[in-house]
């Protein structure tokens, strides 16, 4: 259940609204003396794990970990200007990451339906779960086609089966966007879907691959994982897609997410106070 943010239009006066970000951050965004910060390479301890869960869910409930995005998705309905505002005063202080990227969100917000825009997408922006994505495999590089593990259809549930490797999260995931074959017999670009699956699913193991990062890498084991069609994202078949949109917003950015795709996602929505970028 989300918490919807605070009235957007309270803030109309951009000065006053830098100080009530200053004074918020001076509250929330500080870190315990008695929580020490990692040095480099070193993993977060127990203590500033949960520190920055706790400060995500904070940050989220008020919309600014997407403040111009629509309030009905999780965002705070803020202009653009109050966004920089706010990633400025974020950078300005020493935290720990908060596992929200731009990638996860972008995709259920363009190939999403609106009710996992409304629940998934707006729970994922306040905060309130981590996601990761399982796209790689051992031994298939970033050649995504040659991905092996499958979702196979089972009455009205699918079963995922197979094995995602170097799934990085510093902090516990609780989502995974899952890269699966559900269609073997068609050609390989509309061979897969996309798949939310729930990390504490029947049938799904979590274990930490590289001990020597505390956990910052992951592999996930799936046997006989349950999901319903209604955790696809976009249609069958368009997993490819999806995913190669992902992988190029993490290596480059929202500048490769067209001026055209993203007007043509907001007008599909019910209503627009906020901007895709």
């Amino acid at each position: 259940m989300t918490t919807p943010p605070e009235d957007p239009r309270q803030y109309t006066r951009i000065g006053e609204f830098r100080l009530v970000v200053e004074d918020w951050m001076d509250d929330n965004a500080v870190i315990p003396d008695d929580i020490r910060m990692p040095g480099r390479g070193e993993p977060l301890s127990p203590a500033l794990k949960e520190w920055a869960v706790q400060f995500k869910k904070k940050l989220g409930a008020k919309g600014w970990i997407a403040p111009d995005w629509p309030i009905e998705y999780g965002g705070g309905g803020l202009t653009r200007n109050h966004g920089r505002i706010i990633e400025e005063e974020l950078r300005r202080r020493s935290l720990p990451t908060l596992g929200v990227s731009l990638m996860h969100a972008a995709a259920i917000r363009a190939y999403g339906t609106e009710e996992q825009k409304t629940t998934l997408l707006a729970s994922l922006l306040r905060g309130e779960v981590t996601m990761v994505h399982a796209f790689n495999e051992l031994g298939h590089g970033s050649d995504l086609s040659a991905n092996e593990t499958s979702a196979v259809r089972d009455g009205d549930e699918f079963l995922i089966n197979g094995r995602k490797d170097q799934i990085t999260s510093l902090l516990p995931p609780d989502l995974v966007l899952t890269l699966a074959v559900t269609n073997p017999d068609a050609p390989p670009v509309h061979r897969f879907s996309v798949v939310v699956v729930d990390a504490r699913a029947s049938g799904l193991v979590v274990e930490a691959e590289n001990l020597l990062v505390g956990g910052r890498e992951f592999r996930f084991l799936f046997t006989d994982v349950p999901v319903t069609s209604t955790q696809i994202v976009g249609e069958e078949g368009q997993g490819i897609e999806i995913a190669e949109m992902m992988v190029a917003i993490e290596n480059s950015g929202m500048a490769t997410f067209s001026l055209d795709r993203q007007e043509e996602v907001e007008r599909r929505e019910p209503k627009t106070m906020g901007n895709l970028l």
